[in-house]
């Protein structure tokens, strides 16, 4: 999928399980961000949120990863799902 097709409005659905610390500190910038927006949170602004993710000792090659990664493990869904 592109990054494109993840465009648009969303919510938290389920919170991780005990997320690793390089995902327990990007959820905890999601949750900050969709809370401060009154429950929903536009794509772009999440990404935003984690632009400094690390993945293992690297940080994520595009912003958005982290993001398109926290919606296809069913955490994030669109605000009208």
């Amino acid at each position: 999928m592109r990054k494109s097709d993840y465009e648009g409005l969303y919510r938290i659905k389920a919170a991780p399980r005990n997320p690793k610390t390089h995902n327990g500190v990007s959820w905890l910038e999601v949750e900050r961000v969709i809370a401060a927006s009154g429950g929903f949170a536009e794509f772009d602004a999440l990404a935003s949120a984690v632009v400094n993710h690390r993945h293992g000792t690297k940080t994520a090659v595009h912003p958005y990863q982290f993001v398109t990664y926290c919606i296809r493990r069913g955490w994030l869904v669109r605000a009208d799902d």
